[in-house]
C-alpha cells in the first residue's frame, strides 16, 4: 500500500498482479508487476503472494513456465501440470482445462502426456500409420505388438 500526502487520508493497495514490500510508500511507483505469467491480490505485499496462472506451472515469486503439450492446469497457484491420460494427446501449449486432450483415433494407442498425434499408434492386430486410423490384420495375418509394423502371413 502507498498514501500520497500527508493528512488522515487513507492508504491505497497496489492493484492486482502487483505488489510492494516498501513500509510508508508514498508513490505507486513502490507497487512492483508480478513476474511473468503470474497473478497477486489487490494489496499484495511481498513477491511470493504473486503465483502461476492456470496453464503454467514454478514456484510463487518467480517467473513461471507454460505447461507442455500433453498436459494441463486448471487453476492458479503452485500445483504442477497433469498429463493428459494413456489413449489421449493434446497439442496445446499452457493449456487450462482437460478438454484439450483429444481421443487417439480408432484402435490406436498413446502413453500418458502424449503431445502430439502421431504418438497415438496402432495396437496389436490393427495396421497403419501413426496418428490416423488403423485397419484390422486381414484374415490369415497378424501383428502382435503395438505401432506401424505391417500384418506378417501366417505360415
Amino acid at each position: 500500500t502507498f498514501k500520497v500526502g500527508n493528512g488522515t487520508g487513507a492508504c491505497i493497495s497496489c492493484a492486482m498482479d502487483l505488489y510492494s514490500t516498501t513500509v510508508a510508500a508514498v508513490t505507486p511507483d513502490t507497487c512492483l508487476g508480478c513476474p511473468a505469467y503470474t497473478r497477486s491480490d489487490i494489496g499484495s505485499s511481498v513477491i511470493t503472494n504473486c503465483s502461476c496462472i492456470a496453464g503454467y506451472t514454478g514456484p510463487d515469486g518467480a517467473e513461471c513456465d507454460a505447461c507442455r503439450a500433453g498436459t494441463f492446469k486448471v487453476g492458479n497457484g503452485t500445483g504442477t501440470c497433469i498429463s493428459c491420460a494413456m489413449d489421449l494427446y493434446s497439442t496445446t501449449v499452457a493449456a487450462v482445462t482437460p478438454d484439450t486432450c483429444l481421443g487417439c483415433p480408432a484402435f490406436t494407442r498413446s502413453d500418458i502426456g502424449s503431445g502430439i498425434i502421431t504418438n497415438c499408434s496402432c495396437i496389436a492386430g490393427y495396421t497403419g500409420p501413426d496418428g490416423e486410423e488403423c485397419d484390422a490384420c486381414f484374415a490369415g495375418t497378424y501383428k502382435v505388438g503395438n505401432g506401424t509394423g505391417a500384418c506378417i502371413s501366417c505360415a
